[in-house]
């Protein structure tokens, strides 16, 4: 006969009530350990290197009472292979000859300032504002003098800086303007400024900038000496880390916020890879639109004792100064030597101070377009002219420079007025420079 084997019945090894707070603990430890796992993978994840613009998060709390942001009708890349750019435009092929955009958009004129023609009363009181309600550590600069006339263009353009650099990037916005006019002109100037900047505004003159200076400090003009203008604002707000200085003639096509941001998050990725023996502030010193290079000998505005100063030319440098980014320490920097009586044409005096003090140029590469497939001229730079502190991965060998971002404007004026006088026709996020004339200033 076969038997069927049946196992002893065992014993449980825990009473039925201690099982059942086994049963309860055992999931509560398991999530305590899983905080703590989380807790210390946290603790060693490196955030990566932070900066002052991108102290605040821009546009969290906005009011689409004050404003809807801007938006391109146009989301995608408009640069063929060849550098062609599909604009639209029907007597003129405009070629993309340095860096493509790194935004995918084309702006029609509308585009970018529609949303400012008819500004309802929460943006004029957001303009005013600005100052007051962010408190904020750096600021825009934008320079004016009493050439400005306030013509509709212009007006849109400077609500267009201030509510997206003040509002949206939350920066302070000081319209910094030069007028050397009599009382009764003054006031008319002022007049014509619609009254939402006045709380911007803050006024010099030529003879507040030569009784900033000592006596044996040679001073030629604030045209060209521009700089002095950026060193005694940082002197006299003292509350600012970093700010922009933009000349009246500049424009952006895109977003100045977004614009801010990509340059922000460029520098941030540069100085996460720096080299061992650098030293990278949080933001850079001086940041420039135009690749640093050393003059010309034929250049007319070189001076013989400020290049002796900076150790002779090959220690020398220069760049188009209609947009720059100044920290603190760089306008610091240059004030001790205008106090020792050192002052120099401002295109170079800048960038010379910065490579003779090892301190932190970052140039940021941005779009370029010309009618022809060439750009204006290239500068280069070799690896040995560089600053100590200069990022290493930027472009500085044949860069292009000129066409839609020069001295002259020959390409940027016809640019922006085809623009400017055709609805159907569009544009790709361009810093363009300069912009003349009545109709726009």
């Amino acid at each position: 006969m076969q038997y069927m084997y049946t196992a002893p019945r065992r014993q449980p090894m825990y009473s039925r009530s201690r099982s059942s707070r086994l049963a309860t603990l055992v999931p509560a430890v398991g999530i305590l350990l899983l905080l703590y796992l989380v807790y210390n993978r946290l603790r060693i994840i490196d955030p990566g290197p932070k900066t002052l613009l991108r102290e605040f998060s821009a546009g969290n709390d906005e009011d689409p009472t004050v404003l809807e942001p801007p938006v391109a009708s146009v989301q995608h890349s408009v640069i063929r292979g060849d550098g062609v750019a599909w604009t639209n435009d029907p007597n003129t092929t405009w070629h993309s000859v340095g860096r493509h955009p790194n935004r995918p958009a084309c702006w029609t004129y509308e585009d970018r300032y529609g949303a400012y023609r008819n500004p309802s009363p929460a943006m004029t009181a957001a303009i005013s504002r600005n100052n007051e309600v962010n408190k904020s550590k750096r600021a825009m600069v934008f320079r004016l003098d009493s050439k400005v006339v306030w013509g509709p263009e212009f007006i849109l353009q400077t609500r267009a800086l201030v509510l997206e650099a003040g509002y949206l990037a939350k920066y302070d916005v000081v319209i910094l303007v030069h007028l050397d006019l009599n009382d009764d002109l003054r006031e008319k100037w002022i007049q014509r400024v619609p009254e939402e900047f006045h709380p911007l505004m803050q006024i010099f003159t030529t003879k507040d900038v030569r009784n900033w200076l000592p006596a044996k400090t040679r001073f030629k003009s604030v045209l060209e000496q521009n700089h002095l203008v950026i060193q005694m604002f940082m002197a006299r707000n003292q509350k600012y880390e970093f700010v922009y200085s933009v000349e009246a003639d500049l424009r952006l096509i895109g977003r100045w916020d977004v614009f801010l941001d990509d340059v922000d998050l460029e520098y941030a990725h540069h100085r996460a890879l720096k080299e061992a023996d650098q030293e990278m502030p949080a933001v850079p010193d001086l940041l420039t639109f135009e690749s640093p290079r050393r003059p010309r000998d034929q250049w007319p505005w070189l001076e013989d004792d400020c290049v002796a100063h900076f150790g002779g030319a090959d220690n020398t440098r220069a760049a188009l100064g209609v947009l720059w980014g100044w920290s603190r320490r760089m306008t610091d920097a240059m004030t001790k030597l205008t106090q020792r009586g050192i002052n120099c044409y401002y295109e170079y005096f800048a960038p010379s101070v910065a490579y003779q003090q090892s301190l932190t140029t970052f140039f940021y590469q941005h779009p370029l377009y010309c009618p022809q497939t060439r750009p204006s001229g290239r500068n280069t730079m070799k690896p040995e002219g560089w600053g100590k502190n200069d990022p290493r991965l930027v472009q500085y060998d044949q860069v292009p420079v000129g066409c839609t971002y020069f001295y002259v404007n020959t390409h940027s004026q016809p640019f922006w007025e085809q623009w400017h006088s055709d609805p159907t026709v569009c544009r790709p996020p361009a810093l363009v420079h300069p912009v003349k004339g009545d109709m726009f200033n």
